[in-house]
């Protein structure tokens, strides 16, 4: 028996994931959950450097290059923004977007093909900063193929 078909597409409904959007208090607790991530493994990246002073910065930014996956490419056309990325081993199920007037954050679940049990999911974040402001709530995303696409108006 086939899979369930969307109208209009020749492609599995299973196939086309829509995130859902963060707002308010959820969107700001995703972005206090993203810096206390990014926190514990500057002070961690700080211990194992012996706790040697005067690499703050440093440490920091190695912590946030590896929590925030920053592959997102950001397109201006018109009156909108493009923004795209490829997100391997993600099924899309439960990925959440929050979008400020200069700032997308991503959260999705990287599934690890050798495990299908929690151990073997990982929490994934993508971000970017963007180059004009936008409107949060003309935001549209969608997920298919392991890409999301998230189209923004932008603020005139």
């Amino acid at each position: 028996m086939s899979a369930t078909k969307l109208a209009f597409s020749s492609l599995p409904a299973s196939a086309l994931v829509t995130p859902s959007f963060l707002v308010g208090r959820e969107a700001e607790d995703l972005e206090e959950r993203i810096a206390n991530r990014v926190r514990e493994r500057a002070q961690l990246l700080f211990e194992q450097s012996g706790g040697a002073p005067g690499n703050d910065e440093a440490n920091w930014l190695q912590a946030e290059a590896e929590i925030l996956r920053s592959n997102m490419e950001v397109r201006e056309s018109g009156t909108w923004l493009s923004l795209k990325a490829s997100v391997p081993d993600v099924s899309g199920q439960g990925m959440q977007i929050a979008v400020k007037a200069k700032r997308v954050l991503v959260r999705a679940t990287q599934i690890n093909n050798e495990q299908n049990s929690k151990q073997g999911e990982e929490e994934i974040f993508l971000a970017a900063n963007l180059p004009v402001e936008v409107d949060p709530p003309s935001a549209a995303a969608s997920f298919r193929n392991h890409n999301l696409l998230l189209m923004i108006k932008k603020v005139k």
